[in-house]
């Protein structure tokens, strides 16, 4: 490495008092170094081992893969559940509802002599609902209402009756208003003698 030597101001200059506007003064001391690292540091390559630990990691060809594995199952089609129906939604045979409704109440009455007279003015009732029920007065869910009272009935269970005529009475007023009153009278009358035949039991 060659060094420069430095530039030696003369005496009259050394002892010069510079003023505010007059250029520095340098001192020329410039050290060139030489670049020791081989130009072609990065341009080798190194080579992948493939023996040894690494040589297992390798990839292995498709050809040597099993040519007998069984194919995956096919994934199952998507059950569709159908959606849940509402009673307006539900379409019944109306005629036939009707025929089951009508004959289970009116053998009731006729099989209740203890009703007298009161007997030909539920039937009178249950006509009034058969008119209705055929013009299309009557909505499906006053059908469908009206076949589990009748059933409650038959099956001997009038408080169950009762609660759907409660329901009928409510919701649906203006549509039963003038013949429910007859199948409230055999309603309970049904109630009174299921209570009858229980004291019987217990004496």
């Amino acid at each position: 490495m060659r060094r420069e030597p430095s530039m030696v101001l003369p005496p009259f200059l050394a002892a010069f008092d510079p003023g505010w506007n007059d250029p520095p003064t340098f001192s020329y001391n410039i050290q060139h170094t030489q670049a020791t690292r081989p130009r072609n540091f990065l341009n080798k390559r190194v080579a992948f081992p493939l023996t040894g630990a690494n040589a297992d990691n390798a990839p292995k060809s498709l050809s040597a893969l099993p040519s007998n594995l069984p194919m995956p199952p096919a994934a199952p089609l998507q059950t569709i559940l159908k959606p849940v129906q509402t009673r307006e939604e539900i379409v019944a045979d109306s005629e036939s509802t009707l025929k089951e409704v009508k004959d289970i109440l009116l053998k009731i009455v006729d099989d209740s002599s203890e009703l007298g007279n009161k007997a030909n003015d539920i039937k009178k009732r249950i006509h009034t609902m058969e008119e209705m029920w055929r013009s299309e007065k009557l909505n499906n869910s006053i059908k469908l209402l009206m076949k589990e009272l009748a059933y409650a009935l038959k099956d001997d269970q009038p408080t169950k009756a009762d609660d759907i005529h409660r329901v009928l009475m409510v919701d649906h007023i203006g549509a039963v208003g003038a013949w429910m009153p007859g199948v409230k009278q055999l309603v309970y009358h049904c109630i009174a003698r299921s209570e009858l035949i229980a004291i019987d039991k217990e004496s």
